[in-house]
């Protein structure tokens, strides 16, 4: 049970959907959002990000709606 655990923490999504493996997100950007801690895949992401927060996540919430969904 622990690897399955040690396995989940390992992976993570940022905004745009790209999935990191074998990666420690605290090393990647990341800004609040409604409450939200968001990541970003680069600092120029971040910088779009928070250019114009509302835009930014309007054109890539799909991405984060389907980060759950199962083939």
């Amino acid at each position: 049970m622990n690897s399955e655990k040690a396995e989940v923490a390992r992976k993570f999504v940022v905004l745009c959907g790209r999935v990191f493996r074998d990666a420690d997100p605290k090393y990647f950007p990341s800004a609040q959002y409604r409450g939200r801690t968001l990541r970003f895949c680069t600092e120029s992401c971040l910088g779009a990000f928070l250019a114009d927060p509302d835009i930014f996540y309007k054109v890539h919430r799909n991405s984060e709606k389907n980060k759950d969904a199962k083939p």
